[in-house]
This record gives structure tokens, sequence and C-alpha cells, in this order.
């Protein structure tokens, strides 16, 4: 046997964990912080134009009375406005990911969630995954130790990587 096979018989293959870690899903959940800021005061100025355009209000002139003079006799507006601005929410941050498997913040730091087999997860088992992490978001601290996974990834059988 050569010097050169002994040499190659010792070479064990490397390992990349490419498990997510805490600071790259900080940073995604940063970037959809700004997104989701950005979609929401957008969404929210025209619902509050619309507020201001569809109020029977003697103050149109003055927002502050306007705004007060909404909130006392046509609530009803701002529960409208409200329910657009929540319904906004939950497809940005629940539906749209579901068809897509990540939310903008995973494009932008090109993460994947993957189920143990590394396949793309089922929408079923990303709504699964979501959920969880409503409840157990504090172990999201989870993720900056070595085994890089939080306890909703853990019970969804989900794996987040990069």
């Amino acid at each position: 046997m050569s010097r050169l096979d002994i040499l190659l018989s010792n070479i064990k293959p490397v390992e990349i964990n490419r498990n997510a870690g805490g600071f790259i899903r900080l940073l995604a959940l940063f970037y959809d912080i700004v997104v989701l800021s950005m979609v929401l005061f957008m969404v929210g100025a025209f619902t509050t134009l619309w507020m201001m355009v569809s109020t029977d209000s003697p103050f149109i002139a003055d927002p502050i009375r306007t705004r007060d003079y909404i909130f006392n006799n046509e609530f009803h507006l701002y529960f409208i406005n409200w329910l657009i601005l929540g319904t906004v929410f939950i497809i940005y941050q629940y539906i749209y990911p579901m068809f897509k498997r990540q939310t903008f913040g995973m494009m932008f730091t090109d993460l994947t969630v993957v189920d143990e087999n590394e396949q793309h997860v089922t929408k079923r088992k990303y709504f699964q995954r979501e959920l969880l992490k409503i409840v157990l978001f504090p172990t999201f601290f989870l993720s900056f130790t070595k085994g890089r996974r939080p306890l909703y990834d853990k019970w969804s059988k989900t794996y987040l990587k990069k």
C-alpha cells in the first residue's frame, strides 16, 4: 500500500451543518419586519384616506377632530380599517408563505423550510410549524445552541436550512 493510499484512507468526509442558526434567523426576522412595516404603512395610508373620504364629519379640515368624531360616531370605519390591516398581516405572515414556503425575509437570506427528509414541506406542515411558532416563540433562542433548532421546529419535524 502506497503512502498516498494510506493518507487517502484516513480522510473522513466533512459534514456541513446547513441548519440556520440564531443570527441568520434574526436577520430574516428583521427583513420581514421591515417589509411588513412598509406594506402596513402603505395600506394604512390608503385606509385612512378612505376613512376621511367616507366620514360625515363636520370637521373634515381638522384631522384631530375628525379622528375623534369618527371614533365616537362612526366607529365601524375604525373597525373596517383594523380588519383590513389585520387581514394584510395574516396574508403576509401566514397565507403567502404557505404557498411559497418562504417569507420575504427568508428569501433575502436564502432560507428554506424542509422536512426531516430534506424535502419541501407541505402546506399543512408549514401551517403547523407557524402555529407552533406562535405558542413556542421563546424557544427561538435554542437556535443559538449547537443543535440550531428551536422547539417549534423539533415538534413540527422541520428544519430551517441555509
